[in-house]
């Protein structure tokens, strides 16, 4: 596996190795891909601040993107593609590795 292939995984395991995070994506998720902080911030419970903060995580590692609708920011669920494949590899190599039994 490619070094290229592990650095465009680890950038979105690592945005979602915080719960928090991955509570706004599984919130997303729920949401059919798109939501502004407001509903977020209702579902998941924490403070806007808190939100915005992990939404600029997922931003900057490509999981989300954000698009404006009159005064709201929307954010949407969009892994870039090439990260997403990363990914995949990834747990299908590690699947491969595993014994009969386990699978």
């Amino acid at each position: 596996m490619s070094t290229q292939t592990l650095d465009a995984a680890m950038l979105i395991f690592r945005a979602l190795v915080e719960l928090s995070r991955a509570r706004i994506v599984a919130a997303l998720i729920e949401r059919k891909g798109a939501a502004t902080v407001g509903d977020l911030q209702e579902t998941v419970e924490m403070p806007q601040s808190t939100v915005s903060r992990h939404l600029r995580v997922l931003l900057d590692a490509g999981i989300v993107s954000v698009t404006r609708n009159g005064e709201q920011r929307v954010y949407q669920l969009d892994v870039h593609r090439e990260a997403l494949a990363a990914v995949e590899t990834l747990v299908l190599a590690v699947r491969s590795c595993q014994r009969p039994d386990e699978q």
